[in-house]
């Protein structure tokens, strides 16, 4: 019988510290867990300072915007690529010129394996552009259903030191939008990353409507 009451009292006390712990002691608890599973030396990990606010239904705290926009930052990236691709193999078709009645078979081959290459990669980056004109076109729909008044829980900026894979220590600052219980995360940011910073600038560029409809 003492048994029984000792595992209550346990249970009991455990959930009133659960309840007592500020919303940062959550936040960082649950932080911490998720960093457990993604940092390179976790071992090296230590908490700086957790900062929560309250966290509404805008495009940079709700998963479906930001999906779609990494889609299409990463698809602007493709369609920059091509481009440049396209740019080298003109001026590399410049370079060997128009075949000719004086021109030898050697440059008239090179000058068709970058003719080639020209429109090939032209062809992909029009196919890309298109792809991203959809994104962008459902994004924007996405964006404009949103309840931004909503409350959808919290919003939690952490800062942490840790060693990377060179074994330097660094300084990470991590933007997480936590549910309202604070046991799931539903996004994550590291805000000194440039593909997360290529998002923000994709979810800004869509408002703004620098994207085609």
């Amino acid at each position: 019988m003492k048994r029984k009451v000792q595992f209550v009292i346990i249970g009991i006390v455990s959930i009133i510290m659960v309840s007592c712990q500020s919303k940062e002691e959550k936040a960082a608890e649950l932080i911490k867990n998720e960093l457990s599973k993604t940092l390179y030396d976790f071992e090296s990990y230590q908490p700086i300072e957790t900062t929560v606010t309250e966290a509404k239904m805008t495009m940079y705290n709700d998963s479906v915007c930001w999906k779609k926009a990494a889609a299409l930052a990463y698809g602007m990236k493709k369609v920059s690529e091509y481009i440049e691709e396209t740019k080298n193999a003109k001026e590399r078709m410049d370079i060997w010129g128009r075949p000719s009645y004086y021109s030898s078979t050697y440059s008239d081959n090179q000058y068709y394996k970058y003719k080639e290459e020209y429109e090939d990669n032209l062809e992909k980056a029009n196919n890309a552009y298109e792809i991203c004109k959809g994104i962008a076109t459902e994004l924007k729909k996405h964006i404009a259903k949103l309840d931004t008044a909503k409350v959808i829980g919290w919003e939690a900026k952490h800062r942490f030191r840790c060693k990377t894979r060179g074994g330097n220590s660094t300084i990470g600052d991590y933007r997480y939008i936590i549910d309202k219980d604070f046991k799931t995360v539903i996004l994550q940011e590291d805000t000194d990353d440039d593909d997360e910073t290529a998002i923000r600038d994709v979810l800004n560029a869509v408002v703004k409507r620098d994207f085609d409809d």
